[in-house]
């Protein structure tokens, strides 16, 4: 039996906020648009993170590893959590198809 490493990134809802005074609902937007692309950058941790729904993401990569060496098989595998969770077992059918790319 071969020994596989899997890296899966998947996203995080992530809150933060920020406060901006404003003289019209338009200028409201703007600044809001503005603040979006500040709370972006920033590597500040966000006020809340939901870690509860981690429904989306991708499998970075799988590699098989074997004695002195290691062999990507598969990288940047798009999942949700609709299809994730519908992956039949191995032993008992087929190998599901992937979306992805495989070497």
């Amino acid at each position: 039996m071969s020994e596989y490493l899997i890296k899966v990134s998947f996203w995080l809802h992530a809150y933060d906020s920020v406060t901006v005074e404003a003289e019209t609902d338009e200028e409201a937007l703007f600044k809001a648009k503005s603040a979006a692309v500040t709370l972006m950058q920033s590597q500040a941790n966000p006020e809340a993170i939901d870690t509860d729904e981690r429904c989306q993401g991708i499998i970075a990569y799988v590699d098989r590893i074997s004695p002195g060496a290691r062999r990507s098989i598969a990288e940047d595998v798009v999942f949700d959590d609709d299809r994730i969770g519908l992956v039949p077992d191995p032993a008992k059918s087929s190998p599901p198809s992937v979306v992805g790319t495989m070497r």
